[in-house]
């Protein structure tokens, strides 16, 4: 009788275990939603959320792949990864589609870097335009999926960091067409960009004051500029730069830069930095707590210089 007793135990302690695991797997509920078409491009995002819908609106993260506008896939494992991290925290994850107007573009269509900046600008432009899009549609749903609408934080990697910098920046323009496709006085809560960028006529300056910023750059990065891949008066301004002109603003944000990384830091910060990130967004909550941080991680070894990134440079590494 007792080693029955005992058989028994066992049973229901594996069996209860089991369906603990089950449980863990399902703690998080992905659905797929068409936000958009667009010349026979269907647009998707998937959202990413808790079981359990107690207690009030949740926080939103909007999330953009990289791809150097030229491809891409928003359940890549990295990102679908990190994803489940913000759901354990609270918030609820959108990662959405964009059109990589990149795609098809041949190097016989690039005959001067002139031409390659205008494709570029017309890259970035339609990502945004899709983004903001996405946006509209989250803010649309925002009581359907118990979601704060206020509370949306852009966050991308790579050319999707780009497109989300590039998002709140339009936002802060005067007259500019994108804020049509948002409520009036619509801001994100929010940026956190794995090395990005922002796309300006001379160095980004705000006519509004953005959201909070949270930036991580490798400063050895040959595929997005650290600082700026400028084409007469036009470029690509990095992190650095972004930063500087952050600074002559006194807006809040926090520049992770590490030396001697380079690209891999559109990732990177997905599994390593989850601290600061959390930080970052915890923050947001309390103007009183957003602060002008500037972090630089060292790495062991010989110092590398990093050498001045030009557009012929840019076009080389993204072609």
């Amino acid at each position: 009788m007792h080693r029955i007793k005992l058989l028994l135990i066992a049973i229901i302690v594996f069996v209860s275990a089991g369906m603990a695991m089950a449980a863990g797997n399902e703690l998080v509920r992905k659905e797929t939603f068409v936000f958009a078409i667009e010349q026979g491009d269907t647009l998707r995002m998937d959202k990413y959320s808790g079981i359990t819908t107690t207690g009030g609106s949740r926080p939103v993260v909007l999330f953009a792949f990289g791809g150097g506008f030229k491809g891409g896939d928003r359940a890549t494992p990295t990102y679908v990864a990190f994803f489940h991290k913000l759901v354990e925290q609270g918030y609820t994850v959108v990662s959405t589609d964009y059109r990589t107007t990149l795609a098809s573009l041949s190097p016989s269509q690039v005959n001067s870097a002139g031409a390659f900046v205008s494709l570029l600008q017309d890259a970035i432009a339609t990502a945004t335009f899709d983004f903001c899009r996405a946006t509209r549609f989250v803010i649309d749903h925002s009581e359907e999926w118990n979601i704060d609408s206020e509370r949306i934080v852009a966050c991308g990697s790579s050319a999707g960091a780009v497109t989300v910098l590039q998002a709140e920046y339009m936002l802060c323009q005067q007259g500019n067409p994108m804020k049509e496709l948002l409520p009036e006085g619509f801001h994100y809560a929010g940026v956190v960009s794995f090395a990005g960028a922002i796309a300006s006529v001379g160095q980004p300056k705000w006519a509004q004051a953005p959201c909070p910023i949270l930036m991580f750059h490798g400063d050895a990065d040959r595929i997005v500029p650290y600082e700026k891949a400028v084409f007469g008066d036009v470029g690509l301004w990095g992190s650095y730069a972004i930063c500087q002109a952050l600074d002559q603003r006194d807006a809040p944000h926090v520049l992770y830069s590490v030396n001697q990384a380079g690209h891999e830091m559109a990732e990177r910060p997905m599994r390593e930095n989850l601290w600061e990130i959390m930080a970052f967004l915890s923050r947001l909550n309390d103007e009183n707590l957003m602060r002008i941080r500037h972090i630089k991680e060292q790495t062991t070894g010989e110092e590398v210089p990093v050498k001045a990134y030009s557009l012929e440079e840019y076009i080389k590494a993204n072609m």
